[in-house]
């Protein structure tokens, strides 16, 4: 699997990095086409939109995984039926990842961005500040998980292949740790990030605390 840049606060800008950032301004600057993201998987298409603009640092944290293909072949390794399936984790086993910057990133709450329905898109994580490359996509309504998982997008397409996802038999019994594996776990075989209007500048964020900079 591709890996993120290596942990540190200099973040080399590339080809990628500028790509992202016509997107991402691009995003800010137009109300539509918005922001949006196909994840192709085994079983078919989810596409997203990505909120840029409210979860500025989590999108682009997202997108720049997905451009450099660092969840191309990872798993759907946890699916609890009724609440949400989980994936990003390139080990594959809900203990691995990183984030672009390498290591963890903050929380990016905001009151738009809620659990409040089917096809939610937020980051996992392992308490507060501890976001990496894993996320999930909610089943249904969990309000109990505002502000405290960071949304970042909301599914527009592919609801048939959720359908059968949510499906899938897990693994089950009392190990914890595949109980709710699915037997089969669906695979991400690749993403595409659909192109906004491209604007003339554009932004990046080169840390995972610092503010952004533009890209010339």
């Amino acid at each position: 699997h591709s890996r993120p840049p290596a942990k540190g606060s200099h973040h080399r800008t590339t080809t990628t990095d500028r790509r992202l950032a016509r997107s991402l301004s691009a995003c800010k600057k137009f109300a539509h086409p918005i922001m949006s993201v196909t994840l192709h998987t085994n079983l078919g298409d989810l596409k997203f939109e990505v909120f840029c603009d409210t979860a500025p640092r989590t999108a682009f944290n997202f997108l720049a995984l997905c451009a450099s293909g660092y969840y191309d072949g990872t798993i759907f390794h946890r699916n609890m039926k009724s609440f949400m399936i989980q994936g990003g984790d390139p080990a594959g086993t809900g203990k691995g990842g990183e984030s672009i910057w390498g290591g963890t990133f903050g929380d990016e709450f905001h009151p738009d961005n809620v659990h409040d329905k089917r096809g939610v898109l937020s980051m996992a994580n392992k308490g507060p500040g501890t976001n990496r490359s894993q996320f999930f996509i909610t089943y249904e309504r969990q309000t109990h998980l505002n502000n405290v998982y960071t949304v970042f997008g909301r599914m527009l397409d592919g609801w048939d292949v959720l359908d059968q996802m949510e499906r899938l038999p897990v693994v089950g019994g009392t190990k914890k740790s595949v109980a709710n594996r699915p037997v089969n776990p669906p695979i991400i075989k690749g993403v595409t990030i659909h192109a906004n209007p491209l604007a003339d500048e554009g932004i990046v964020y080169p840390s995972k605390n610092g503010p952004p900079e533009k890209v010339q």
